[in-house]
Order: C-alpha cells, then sequence, then structure tokens
C-alpha cells in the first residue's frame, strides 16, 4: 500500500519553514534509503514524485519528502 504524504506547507529555497519546530533550510539533509513520495501539488494538482530526506536536530529526527513546486519554490510533505 503506498504512503499517503500530506502537504506541510512551501517556501522560497532557503527562507525559514519549520516542521515540527525545526527549521529544515539549517539543517544537512540527509536522504533516505532510497524512498520516494508521489505528491501533489495542493494548488494545480500537478503530480510530482520527490525524494524522503531525514535531518537531525539534537534529539529530534525530522522525516519529509521535499522538492521544487516551481522554481525556487519548494514543496514539503510528510507522512500522514
Amino acid at each position: 500500500m503506498e504512503q499517503v504524504w500530506q502537504f506541510a506547507g512551501s517556501s522560497k529555497e532557503g527562507e525559514p519553514f519549520e516542521i515540527r519546530g525545526v527549521n529544515v533550510w539549517e539543517q544537512g539533509w540527509q536522504v533516505s534509503t532510497g524512498q520516494e513520495a508521489h505528491v501533489h501539488d495542493p494548488v494545480y494538482g500537478q503530480g510530482f514524485v520527490f525524494r524522503v530526506y531525514t535531518i537531525q536536530d539534537g534529539e529530534e529526527k525530522v522525516e519529509f519528502a521535499a522538492g521544487e513546486l516551481s522554481n525556487g519554490v519548494w514543496g514539503f510533505f510528510t507522512r500522514d
């Protein structure tokens, strides 16, 4: 069964954006074990396949899918 990914939000590259209290742009993204997320742009409905990443901020480990929705605008998704 395919994982369901929920839109967490979007930001311009480098602008502060938090998932579970962690600013994703301030952490090094680690690629998870080749996982991909099949997601849809919440505004236009266009489908994308984004890579799944993890970041570690102290004790907090955050997993998310991310990719460019348009030039310089990144979309972030978390598991349902």
